[in-house]
């Protein structure tokens, strides 16, 4: 039985182009993807709409924060043809952040980032849209209370974690050893382009707010609108086994050595930046959870490189300076533990944390060892070579699944 308010409460999709049912499908199961982070942090999208802009590199739009989210499903030039399904959730997770940051600086990047791993922490765990776990089978439904599916969802996210351990390497039968894996560089320099892309596809910081409000308005009048249905119960409580699953995990991964750059957790109250921080954010590279962002590709780098690894640009000598500081509030971060949020409950809110005397002697021992390196941004296949962005969680050559979340 509907008990709980939709994260998403309207679509829009554009009733005369080809496969529109596909389409509204689409847009529905972007929704289903993504629900668990939203309701994590009482999220909500008013209208998400499907819009076919002129701009043909304009993939995504956030209008007055959640009020309407656009989203490109079709390639530019085909209408029959549409886009990767990962790469529009992954439009709607950058879309997402526009809700709390407008600019893409450096606090824009660390939750996307946060989200990115979420999402594919939900993914491993069986998450495959509201009610659903692996090969489409559906838990739950008018004769399985919330509890049971709950309890069906960690018992199958338990079991395919059982099964992921240990299994090393997969081959196919028959199959050629693995291919040679490709310059290091080259790809690194690619999967700076593709971020670049995307983030060139977002229309939120280079339209005006008339240009965003206008194409918000032209996508809404081309196209069909469709009320969301009230989330089922029992899917809810799927999505919160799931969601669990990925916070102990995460707590887990906190407790022992960790190379996470911990982005604001949703269990901590946002604070107003500081003008030393918005001065910071305009520098042109940035430090980042003990590395640094060269703002021409968009590239994390190791804090001990001098110039970008993928397209060259040199580092600024500023940056060497705001290492030290950054190091010290990442070791704020991590010194907080994160708090599991009942999806279940009515728009959820983050709660505010106190720190006792002796949780501040830790933070302050904490933050004096030294910054700790950044995680890879990468992983290399293991039956192909192919080196791929953290972020996907297959093989684009061969299908392969990585074999850890990391």
């Amino acid at each position: 039985m509907p008990e709980h308010d939709p994260a998403v409460l309207s679509y829009s999709h554009l009733s005369d182009f080809p496969r529109a049912d596909n389409a509204l499908h689409t847009l529905k199961k972007v929704a289903s993807m993504v629900k668990p982070i939203m309701r994590a942090r009482g999220w909500k999208v008013k209208q998400l709409v499907e819009f076919y802009p002129e701009q043909q590199n304009l993939l995504g739009l956030n209008v007055n924060k959640g009020q309407k989210v656009c989203l490109r499903l079709r390639y530019p030039g085909d209408r029959d043809q549409f886009m990767p399904f990962e790469s529009v959730v992954d439009t709607m997770l950058h879309e997402l952040c526009h809700i709390v940051h407008g600019p893409h600086n450096e606090q824009f990047h660390a939750l996307w980032d946060q989200l990115r791993q979420e999402q594919e922490g939900l993914i491993m765990k069986g998450y495959s849209g509201e009610g659903f776990l692996s090969q489409g089978q559906r838990l739950g439904g008018s004769s399985v209370s919330p509890l049971e599916a709950r309890r069906l969802a960690r018992q199958q996210a338990e079991k395919r974690r059982a099964q992921g351990q240990g299994t090393g390497f997969r081959r196919r039968l028959g199959g050629s050893g693995a291919a040679p894996a490709r310059n290091m560089r080259q790809a690194i320099a690619a999967a700076a382009e593709r971020r670049k892309r995307t983030m060139e596809g977002c229309g939120t910081q280079r339209l005006t707010e008339k240009e965003i409000y206008d194409i918000g308005d032209t996508a809404t009048k081309n196209g069909f609108r469709t009320q969301a249905e009230e989330d089922e119960a029992n899917e809810v409580a799927i999505a919160q086994a799931l969601w669990e699953l990925v916070q102990e995990d995460k707590a887990k991964d906190q407790a022992g050595p960790s190379n996470d750059r911990s982005a604001a957790s949703p269990s901590v109250t946002k604070q107003t930046p500081t003008a030393e921080a918005a001065a910071s954010s305009q520098r042109q590279h940035k430090t980042w959870g003990g590395g640094w962002v060269c703002s021409i590709c968009t590239l994390l780098n190791q804090p001990e490189f001098l110039c970008c690894d993928a397209c060259g640009t040199k580092r600024s000598s500023d940056n060497h300076s705001d290492a030290t500081s950054e190091s010290s509030t990442l070791g704020e971060k991590r010194a907080r533990s994160p708090e599991i949020i009942d999806l279940t409950e009515e728009s959820p809110r983050p709660k505010p944390s106190a720190v006792s005397g002796s949780g501040k002697r830790a933070m302050a021992m904490r933050q004096q060892k030294p910054p700790e390196p950044a995680v890879s941004q990468f992983w290399m296949c293991g039956y192909c070579g192919q080196v791929m962005e953290r972020q996907w969680w297959t093989c684009s050559s061969c299908g392969q699944m990585k074999e850890s979340s990391k």
